[in-house]
């Protein structure tokens, strides 16, 4: 329910039907590639939500943990390097910046990069 905002004017659908009630202006402002689809304006509308709706192929909770870098939010609590990795090809398949700065953070720092290293290792420098 974090991402169900009254003043929203923008809602973000994920593959399991969540629906995110987000702000176009920090969406674009945080990410080329939402910016573009917006400006495209070939989003689609339904009854549950009176604004216009992107479908995306992530689930909810990726989604959840995504918007939480784009608004002041609490980060998300990594429990593996693959939830990491999922994060970071999200952030990238969207353009948000912030993601990978932060993850890329947290890998220097984390327990979870220093039980594999080497993984933590190749994962930095893909992203």
């Amino acid at each position: 329910p974090l991402f169900q905002f009254p003043d929203a004017d923008f809602t973000i659908r994920s593959s399991d039907k969540i629906l995110f009630h987000v702000h176009k202006t920090l969406i674009c402002l945080a990410s080329r590639v939402f910016r573009d689809m917006i400006s495209l304006n070939h989003l689609s509308s339904s009854s549950s939500s009176p604004h216009p709706i992107v479908d995306i192929s992530e689930k909810g909770d990726l989604t959840d943990a995504m918007l939480r870098y784009i608004y002041p939010l609490p980060r998300p609590v990594f429990s593996s390097l693959d939830t990491m990795v999922l994060l970071l090809e999200a952030g990238d398949k969207y353009d948000i910046a912030n993601i990978a700065a932060a993850i890329e953070d947290l890998l220097l720092v984390t327990p979870i990069a220093e039980s594999d290293s080497v993984r933590a290792y190749a994962i930095s420098k893909k992203f």
